[in-house]
């Protein structure tokens, strides 16, 4: 799937000028609001991975005040039953909505996803119309996951890989019935501009002591993004739309809590990066656009999306705060390669 020649970017005006986390950039629930979605969403299920902390959450909250039916996963499930409680707690506008459910789910393991999985179409009632691949993880240690992967590519990608392929057939069945397409959406970042897929050692087990960090994330981030263009090179014709994104630059979310000072202090001076910096509700804005945006249904699929928009190309010599995408992000080659690998990885056989 090509980048669009003319991005989409209803919300341009406000990211031209930014000052930092609050200012004018839309929230994940002034999205809702602004596509008369509030209420309006009672006939629709979403899954939501990672749901402990940070823009998950945010994603969840705003949702839920469109009145889906939610299926919320997390590790912790201690930490994501306390979050349903704020979330039904706190609604603005769905007073007496549908509690949402919560699923343990561990994408360190290929056997917990699977089980995860399960207990999502247990849950779903034969009804599921979107998925959000949100849980991640970034600049962890060298490690393996239970099933030999590096820790990025088995948390990011194949975890994730298999539970849309463990979920797919309830979402093709959901898009038929209900006559609109399901949307797969995966929260990518602009990480994905720090490596393309390292084909010929992609868990660095040649030479485990040249394993980077920012290496490992950058490669699991553009994963990613190929995922979800496969999904849609896949699958559109048959009812399920896939998109990518960026959510911005968070600070206050778990997702950093393996960076250590002399990590940060590769990017310079905090202070340079506050005006583009977003909050957690903001950061959640573009998720939500993907999943309820009129613009992208059943059509505009396989995008990688930025600022509540469709993301320009990355400039040359740009930030590592910067919104866009690098020229590897749409690489049909690629996709399709890492596409049919990821099945051999987790065990399935290619429909």
């Amino acid at each position: 799937m090509p980048a669009p020649k003319t991005p989409y970017q209803p919300y341009a005006d406000v990211h031209k000028e930014t000052h930092g986390p609050g200012d004018a950039r839309p929230t994940a629930l002034k999205v809702i609001q602004d596509c008369g979605m509030i209420g309006k969403l009672t006939d629709k299920t979403i899954a939501i991975t990672g749901c402990s902390a940070g823009i998950g959450i945010e994603t969840a909250r705003a949702l839920y005040e469109a009145g889906a039916k939610l299926i919320l996963t997390a590790r912790d499930m201690a930490k994501l039953n306390s979050n349903i409680d704020g979330i039904v707690t706190n609604a603005k506008h769905n007073k007496n909505g549908t509690r949402p459910i919560a699923v343990k789910l561990d994408l360190t393991s290929l056997a917990s996803t699977r089980e995860g999985a399960e207990q999502i179409k247990e849950h779903a009632n034969n009804n599921l119309n979107i998925l959000i691949e949100n849980a991640g993880i970034m600049a962890v240690p060298y490690e393996k996951t239970a099933d030999g992967f590096e820790m990025h590519m088995g948390v990011n990608h194949f975890g994730h890989f298999l539970l849309f392929q463990m979920l797919k057939p309830l979402l093709l069945e959901s898009a038929k019935k209900s006559g609109t397409a399901s949307r797969v959406i995966t929260v990518s970042s602009q990480g994905h501009s720090l490596s393309t897929i390292r084909f010929d050692d992609m868990h660095w087990n040649k030479d485990p002591d040249s394993y980077h960090k920012f290496s490992g994330y950058g490669q699991s981030k553009t994963a990613n993004v190929y995922l979800a263009s496969s999904i849609d090179r896949h699958y559109s014709s048959a009812g399920i739309t896939g998109l990518s994104l960026h959510p911005g630059g968070i600070l206050d979310t778990a997702l950093g809590r393996h960076m250590t000072p002399e990590d940060w202090a590769v990017f310079g001076p905090l202070e340079q990066f506050q005006p583009v910096l977003k909050n957690c509700e903001q950061g959640a804005a573009t998720t939500v656009w993907a999943a309820v945006s009129p613009y992208f249904e059943g059509k505009n699929g396989g995008r990688y999306l930025s600022d509540v928009g469709e993301a320009d190309p990355l400039p040359s010599g740009h930030s590592v705060a910067a919104a866009g995408y690098a020229k590897h992000a749409y690489d049909e080659q690629a996709e399709e390669k890492l596409w049919k690998l990821s099945y051999e990885a987790v065990g399935l056989q290619e429909d």
